[in-house]
């Protein structure tokens, strides 16, 4: 399905998907995994004849992203869990304790630390459909009412679940470390993996159908601010009116009306005159890439797997999630500690961070109908893994993530709207074709550049330049469609709960040099500050995965055996280890 008929099309609901990738080192032809032997990296494995199997590596490895199988084994080993992985489970309500904001410990536990906790029943098809609404599309009467809500919402007893408070400590209790998984030692997150869209779908689920109920409204559906479109690439009125319940005073001033920059990093200037035309078109490229260079690829989109047992890391999160990092950052103010949208403690606070999850739930949607309806993963640890709630009825319940892979499945949709950015490509191409015209003379002046090598380096103040070698030249449309060409940055480490962003940019070497132009934006690693640490586990590093098939195919670079990636940093202080690019089989089910 081409990106301009996502606005248009009708995807019915569908229960099954694909496969999680597995890792080659050349393409191949599709295999499906049960079809082969599964192999892990803590044993040699050896084909009859007695050479070594080494083209093909377990997904499950892969999958983990965690420091491989051994760790994950003895991870897992040591607090009872299979060594294969399992579905998170819903968390010992009785045991939640302090959570930590840095160095400071904060109590996010609920008001209530037992429960009857009831499954999960989704709503039946005669229910009412709820229409989600752009923010700055909203009547005088609907916007009324939204104010209605929250104001009702704000008005209950502090230490009712459904108080407004409450609801926005729930974001912490999940996200600053208030839990453990179940029956383990390790932190309970759900940032940074493939369960951040499913959690942030049912957390706004509840909190809009809360509100209805309180205003008595079964047809009550929350706005989203739709910052994928130049119309809504500002902060929606709705939400910066003084005199509103939904205004917040933490916001930073600077941005009340500025346009939306997704490169931006913390005090950069607003865009203005000219400048303004030239964010907007690069944000609205930036998003059809972000559609096209991970279709395939689910985990590019979606955030890395975590079974349960396993530690996430400090960043295992999907294109979508980092973008969604920098809309924090932007609204929030730009100083320490950064409350209430631009830190995990105190995001919720702010009624603005509703109609962001809104569009980021869009995003998802939006994504499942570019795939065709189909699942993102069909493995049982992520259909089947639970969370838990505060529901309309005041009852604790159980949710799966099979029961919210789309929307309709909740009884909710969204408003259709023109996409802008589906059939932009040609127009972005024609913008990087101008500006290498507009170097002129600047392609003579070459700078030299060398490997990685096997040393940490600092992403601190000083652009990083390596020359990286590629694992396959002049790729055919049928090995594209076969495997998607990821980069990756290994190691990255940032210190404590500290923000940071840094970019990366590719480009074609010239005979071991590089021009003054960065090249390509392939993508950006954003950190929101956040206290929740790893006490309870030794520390695992992250690595950044940025899919490149299209942006080679944009910069004409499909033949060259080597590539330049550079690191630039924006905020904030980071190291990584290493740099290369792989190729990841899709093992589609098509």
């Amino acid at each position: 399905m081409s990106l301009s008929h996502l606005a248009t099309t009708t995807i019915p609901s569908a229960t099954a998907g694909n496969n999680p990738l597995h890792r080659i080192k050349s393409v191949q032809p599709r295999v499906h995994v049960s079809k082969r032997v599964s192999y892990t990296t803590c044993e040699k494995k050896q084909k009859k004849d007695g050479s070594d199997v080494n083209h093909v590596v377990d997904r499950r490895n892969v999958l983990l992203g965690l420091g491989g199988m051994c760790s994950a084994t003895a991870t897992m080993g040591s607090q009872g869990m299979s060594a294969l992985g399992a579905p998170l489970a819903v968390p010992d309500l009785s045991k939640c304790h302090l959570a930590s904001d840095g160095e400071t410990k904060i109590n996010c536990c609920p008001p209530y630390s037992t429960a009857n906790i009831i499954d999960f029943q989704p709503p039946s098809s005669r229910e009412p459909m709820r229409v989600r609404k752009p923010a700055h599309l909203l009547t005088p009467f609907e916007v009324e009412r939204f104010e209605a809500a929250i104001t009702a919402m704000k008005n209950l007893k502090p230490d009712d679940p459904w108080s407004y408070m409450q609801q926005a400590t729930i974001h912490c209790t999940f996200c600053n470390g208030a839990f453990d998984q179940a029956g383990t030692k390790t932190l309970l997150q759900i940032h940074g993996s493939w369960f951040f869209l499913p959690w942030h779908r049912y957390y706004l689920y509840f909190w809009e159908r809360i509100l209805g109920k309180l205003i008595n409204d079964d047809t009550f559906a929350i706005p989203y601010w739709n910052w994928d479109t130049p119309q809504g690439m500002k902060m929606p009125k709705i939400y910066t009116n003084e005199k509103s319940t939904l205004h917040d005073g933490t916001r930073d001033k600077n941005h009340l009306s500025a346009v939306l920059d997704y490169k931006y990093a913390y005090n950069d200037p607003n865009p203005v005159g000219p400048e303004v035309d030239e964010v907007i078109m690069a944000n609205m490229c930036q998003i059809d890439r972000m559609f096209k260079e991970s279709k395939h690829h689910p985990a590019l989109f979606m955030g890395k797997p975590l079974r349960a047992g396993q530690p996430v890391p400090t960043n295992a999160s999907g294109s979508c999630e980092n973008l969604h990092n920098m809309m924090h950052q932007w609204v929030g103010p730009p100083v320490s500690p950064y409350y209430n949208m631009g830190n995990f403690y105190t995001a919720a606070r702010d009624t603005i961070f509703f109609g962001h999850h809104g569009n980021v739930d869009r995003m998802w949607d939006l994504y499942n109908k570019f795939r065709g309806g189909k699942p993102e993963f069909k493995d049982h640890d992520w259909l089947e893994s639970e969370f838990v709630f505060y529901d309309e009825n005041r009852q604790v319940v159980k949710v799966k993530v099979k029961d919210c892979l789309t929307p309709e499945q909740l009884r909710f949709s969204y408003q259709t709207q023109k996409l802008p950015w589906t059939d932009i490509g040609r127009k972005c191409k024609k913008v990087k074709a101008a500006k290498k015209r507009s170097a002129g003379g600047d392609e003579l002046k070459l700078i030299p550049v060398s490997e990685f090598g096997s040393q940490t380096r600092n992403v601190n103040t000083e652009i990083i330049r390596a020359i990286v070698k590629r694992p396959k030249i002049s790729r055919t449309k049928n090995q594209k469609e076969d495997a998607s060409e990821v980069l990756f940055i290994r190691g990255v480490d940032v210190p404590g709960g500290a923000a940071a962003r840094f970019d990366v940019y590719v480009t074609k070497p010239i005979q071991g040099f590089m021009a003054p132009d960065l090249g390509e934006l392939a993508g950006s690693f954003v950190k929101i500050p956040h206290g929740h640490h790893f006490s309870h586990h030794s520390k695992h590093k992250a690595s950044l995965e940025l899919g490149i098939t299209r942006l080679l195919e944009d910069i004409e670079a499909e033949d060259s055996e080597t590539l330049v990636v550079t690191i630039v940093p924006r905020h904030g202080k980071a190291t990584i280890e290493g740099i290369d690019i792989e190729l990841f089989d899709h093992d589609d089910d098509d």
